[in-house]
This record gives C-alpha cells, structure tokens and sequence, in this order.
C-alpha cells in the first residue's frame, strides 16, 4: 500500500458553484483501508496496487488467455489513425465508475499517473481528447463500448505504461472519461507472451471530514499555488524526499494540454543576507523543475524556475511558524 496515495483522490469530488460561476474543486484528506485482493494468475510477480475513491464500482472484469491489443504511442491526425504498438498475450480488462458529481478526468489520470510510477510503471505515452485525436483516436482503440464504459470525446485522458520485472513484461493503457455525474476507467492490462498480469490488490479511500483546495484549481483560479509537500534540508536547495504527490498532479496536468505553461518560483524566510536567500530560493525552484522533467517526464519547455528569496512573504517572519509558512515553492500560471 502507498502511504500517502489517499492525497492524490483529492480533487475527485466537486462542488457545484452558481451557474455564473467556475466548478471548483476540493481535496478531501483519505485514509486507506485493503479491502479485497483480486488474483489474475496463480503466481503473480509483483502485485499492482491501486487504490479507489470510497464508492468506487468494478462494472466489468473479463480476461483472455491470448489477445491482440494495440497501445497507442502517438496522437491521430485529423481522419487518420493514431501510431500504435501491438501486444500479444494475455489481456485483462477492467472498467470502474467513480462516484462524484462532474468528476474530473484530469484529476482521476493524475491520481493514477502517480501510483503506476511509484509501483515501477514507465509512462510511454499520455495524451487528452482533442490533442489525441478526438473521434478518430477515441475508435481506434480497443476500448469498452457503452454502456461498459462512457467516453466524453471533448473530456477524456489517455495513458499507456510499462513495467518489466524480472521473468515478465506488463503494458497497461488506461482511458478516464465522464458519463452523466460519474468519472469511468477502462483499464487494459496486458502480459506479454504467456505472462499473465500480475496480481491486482483494489484498496477504497474513506474520507474524512477536513478539506483541503484542490491545488489544480487554485492554481486555475488565482494564477498560483503552493506545492504544500515539498520537503528540503535546512540551506540546502535538493529536495529532501524521492517523490512528491504534488509534482505527479501537476505533471499530469501539464501532460494534457502543451500549451500549459508554469513557473516555478521558491521564497525564503527573511534569515541572512538577500543575495543568498535569491541564489537559495533559484537554486530550490531549479531542484524542483529537473524532478518535474527527470522523475515525472514533465517537458522542460512548459516550465521555467525563479526565485525572488524572501521579497514575497505570505506570514510574519518573527515566529518559527511563519518562518516556515515563508520557505516554499509556488507554481505560478503563466498560459492554459
């Protein structure tokens, strides 16, 4: 189980405004409770974990022992067909309805986006609705059919992984959408050869009462947030932790559209001379856009770095809280 992959449900769960005004969405804090382990083969190599917002509903579950099933490894150019890779072996195929007034497709891939790279999976290929192809993408693929599974052509998000372990190969392509007030996953998992996928463990997040803002639609709707789980040893500018719930979200949501841009910009507390604090607060914004680009395949030409040091406090400098409040990196919206 992912220790901290309740966070990553966060901005699942929306909340209508007035007809006037933007949806906004919430994080609601998780905590994580195993609930069933589903085998897929008798001895499986390395089990998936993949952990489900509380209400979540397995519609469909099916296998075959041996299938042709094509991946996407590119978009579809307007009548055409998109570039694939085929794989043989054997398929399983899942499909889940997320519960969740206008649950958002981008949030529901980031949230998975992160738990495959944490187990091992190498993203070969992300892309969203329009920037894959729309129609043309959406029906060259072997995705579930309606009523299976409920492919918004103008709201969808596509993705294809791989991970090897030693003795076995496994390809996963994952399309998110919106159906009516519900989120939908189709989720293909490939073994190569006579691999059979490894063993799949679905595990519920139940929520609890705190509330927290939804750092995507902050940063849509203020031009900025705080990457609030970034963690560095005192004066040093490499970050202290190997991943970050807050790089995969944001990552992901770069992923969907190329015309996103961001900048990451680090503050410091008012402690020594400003040319440091600026070199130190440059240095921290760098750190954390190299692990963007190295360790989430975020594009570099999305993301610039800056660092202003201790000029733009957001709490007093005289007390260790504020201090604290004080050193952080903000991700900052420059086009969408």
């Amino acid at each position: 189980m992912l220790p901290s992959v309740s966070r990553l449900w966060d901005s699942i769960i929306t909340e209508p405004k007035p007809s006037d005004a933007p949806m906004k969405y919430h994080f609601r804090a998780m905590r994580i409770y195993p609930i069933a382990i589903f085998i897929l083969c008798a001895q499986p190599v390395v089990a998936l974990d993949v952990v489900w917002p509380s209400g979540a509903t397995q519609i469909v579950a099916r296998s075959q022992s041996t299938a042709d099933f094509n991946i996407a490894t590119g978009t579809a150019d307007r009548g055409g067909v998109p570039p694939s890779r085929s794989v043989t072996g054997i398929l399983s195929e899942e499909v889940w309805r997320l519960p969740g007034e206008g649950a958002d497709p981008a949030a529901i891939i980031a949230a998975l986006r992160a738990q495959l790279t944490a187990q091992g999976y190498d993203v070969t290929f992300a892309c969203a609705d329009r920037a894959c192809g729309g129609f043309d993408f959406r029906f060259a693929l072997p995705i579930a059919p309606a009523p299976e599974m409920f492919v918004d052509l103008g709201n969808f998000h596509y993705l294809a992984a791989r991970r090897s372990t030693p003795g076995a190969v496994e390809d996963i392509a994952l399309t998110v959408s919106v159906g009516g007030q519900a989120g939908y996953v189709h989720l293909a998992r490939i073994g190569e050869g006579d691999t059979a996928p490894t063993a799949l463990i679905p595990s519920f997040t139940a929520p609890n009462a705190a509330d927290q803002a939804d750092m995507i639609a902050q940063l849509i709707e203020t031009d900025h947030a705080v990457l609030a789980d970034l963690a560095f040893e005192t004066g040093a500018s490499a970050l202290s932790g190997n991943r970050y719930d807050s790089l995969a979200i944001l990552a992901a949501w770069l992923a969907g559209d190329r015309a996103r841009r961001v900048a990451l910009v680090g503050h410091t507390d008012a402690e020594g001379a400003l040319d440091r604090n600026i070199a130190l607060s440059e240095a921290r914004a760098a750190a954390v856009r190299q692990s963007l680009i190295n360790d989430h395949g975020a594009a570099a030409d999305q993301i610039s770095a800056a660092g202003v040091g201790y000029l733009s406090p957001r709490a007093t400098n005289t007390t260790p809280d504020g201090r604290e409040a004080n050193r952080r990196v903000e991700v900052v919206l420059l086009a969408q």
